[in-house]
């Protein structure tokens, strides 16, 4: 047997004659060992050549700015009729970063008090919309002319996507910080002031009124705008700069309510709305047929109300502003169950659920009265 005396000169000999082969090795060799191209990115001088890389940063986009919309049934519990008694978006529960974690959702006082990681997610989302478009306008002169017609969609649904995050901004915060363009260096911004909500709400419309003269009436694919769908959303940005303007907003300062504003606004909503209605030959889910129940303690018969919530409803025209989402294992679904279903599903929690008071609020189908008040138990 080889004694530990020889090994060990064995092992040095080789340590030796490794380092010599190292020594004697090229520089170019190891340099371009070290030089070489990322395997996981994409650089910047290799994409934004054709429509297909402009595509697939706008599907970044929605997935970007999708989580800051995903829960907002939980503001439901502000109002009298819904109860929120916790959420799902905690640390424990959902991955890190959700925008609507540390949100108090449970009654009116609170609102937007606690909703930094919001803010600070849908300016998030606004970012990568503008990186989108600044860097598909740079691609016009480069591009094949049967490529200018799918740019042109792409700027448009990333203007909406824009849209969208600063209508909720000012929903929530009313004077924000309006930023146009990319930002790469947080010194860009350290010291940004806020901008009058009646200067970002201008900002929205023209958004808007140019995403509406591009987007096509059908969408590009699955998920992507549709033209009736930007029209909606333009009604519904009028229809809340209406009841600004004619109610007030007596919280934030230096706005100033104006009849003739609300009346402006609300005319341009319903005609919005209307044109959604009439022009585009929309209907409701299954003709908006109320479909066939079960006796009250079966469910082999659902409503078709139901089926509006599962995989069938996909696609359906009644979404008229939708963003999709993955199958079981993507990270992408909705904890939906788990925010509404009782506690002998999985792991539901009945985060939210209906007040009895909104139950005496129905009406019945054969007087047109409102139901018998329900009788509360313990």
């Amino acid at each position: 047997m080889m004694n530990m005396k020889n090994m060990k000169n064995i092992i040095k000999l080789s340590l030796a004659g490794f380092i010599a082969v190292m020594l004697l090795l090229p520089v170019s060799c190891t340099k371009d060992l070290l030089d070489q191209k990322p395997t996981t990115e994409v650089d910047q001088n290799v994409f934004w050549k054709t429509a297909d890389d402009a595509t697939l940063a706008l599907q970044g986009a929605y997935a970007d700015i999708r989580p800051c919309f995903d829960r907002d049934y939980y503001l439901d519990g502000h109002g009298e009729w819904v109860r929120c008694r916790g959420t799902s978006v905690t640390s424990n529960n959902l991955r890190l970063g959700d925008a609507y974690q540390g949100g108090s959702f449970n009654n009116p006082s609170s609102y937007a008090s606690s909703f930094d990681k919001m803010y600070r997610y849908l300016y998030g989302g606004i970012n990568r919309a503008n990186y989108v478009i600044d860097n598909v306008k740079k691609m016009y002169s480069t591009v094949p002319a049967s490529s200018v017609g799918a740019l042109d969609i792409i700027i448009a649904e990333a203007r909406t996507l824009r849209a969208l995050c600063y209508f909720k901004l000012i929903s929530m915060w009313g004077d924000v910080p309006y930023i146009g363009h990319t930002i790469y260096n947080n010194s860009e911004v350290e010291n940004i002031k806020r901008v009058p909500i009646a200067q970002v709400k201008d900002s929205i419309m023209a958004d808007l009124n140019h995403a509406f003269n591009v987007i096509p009436v059908k969408p590009v694919a699955t998920g992507r705008l549709t033209k009736p769908g930007v029209l909606a959303l333009r009604g519904k940005v009028q229809l809340y700069w209406a009841c600004w303007n004619n109610f007030g907003w007596p919280e934030l300062s230096g706005f100033t309510p104006g009849a003739t504003e609300a009346t402006a606004a609300y005319t341009a909503a319903a005609a919005d709305f209307k044109s959604v209605i009439d022009n585009y030959g929309l209907t409701l889910f299954r003709n908006g047929e109320p479909g066939e129940i079960d006796v009250p303690g079966k469910a082999d018969k659902l409503p078709n109300y139901y089926y509006l919530f599962t995989p069938v409803a996909n696609g359906d025209a009644e979404f008229l502003l939708a963003f999709t989402h993955g199958a079981t294992g993507t990270n992408q679904g909705e904890e939906l169950m788990r925010d509404f279903a009782g506690r002998n599903h999985e792991g539901s929690q009945v985060w939210l659920c209906p007040r009895y008071e909104i139950a005496d609020r129905y009406q019945t189908l054969s007087t047109g009265d409102f139901a018998p008040p329900l009788v509360q138990m313990n």
